[in-house]
């Protein structure tokens, strides 16, 4: 096991312009892409099935979803389908309180016990725990603000001219 920061895959380095074969794990395993995008597995929830077909695409096209990758990603579709699930059940399970001003407040955040005491809602946790977990989830595949400004994907862009939207541009 290594000190320092989790080293990042190839794949990583190629894409953000980094890469440098001297620095390269020359074990690195080289997973195959395959020649389509996968299918979600069937067991699936249906939000996590949805997720899978959302996100499957984007990570395929940039060389991010390969074999060895269908597991995590499977995981991440099913925290996702989790949160979705908890959020639905907090909706459905809205409660009025009266406030000390005595408006009425709804709310799927909090429940009130036999006894009367408020608490969390336990969907509330489920959800914050799912969160985690996919923002966990969503660092690893480079899908988040702060991941992606040190990943490069496809860029359409690439070879264009970029003073071609400065033709009126003054020369001093």
């Amino acid at each position: 096991m290594t000190a320092g920061r989790k080293m990042k895959p190839t794949q990583f380095h190629v894409l953000n312009g980094t890469d440098r074969p001297c620095r390269r794990n020359e074990d690195e395993p080289t997973p195959e892409i395959d020649s389509e995008i996968p299918q979600p597995p069937i067991h699936l929830t249906d939000n996590a099935k949805d997720e899978w077909i959302r996100m499957s695409k984007t990570l395929y096209n940039n060389g991010l979803l390969t074999q060895l990758d269908y597991a995590e990603f499977e995981i991440y579709c099913q925290a996702w389908g989790v949160l979705k699930e908890a959020e639905e059940l907090m909706k459905k399970s809205l409660i009025s309180i009266k406030a000390s001003d005595g408006t009425s407040i709804k709310t799927g955040l909090i429940m009130v016990t036999k006894n009367g005491n408020v608490m969390n809602s336990p969907f509330l946790n489920i959800a914050n725990t799912a969160r985690r977990d996919c923002h966990k989830f969503l660092s690893e595949f480079g899908m988040t603000p702060s991941s992606r400004t040190k990943t490069k994907g496809a860029n359409p862009n690439k070879n264009k001219n970029r003073f071609s939207n400065n033709a009126n541009m003054k020369v001093c």
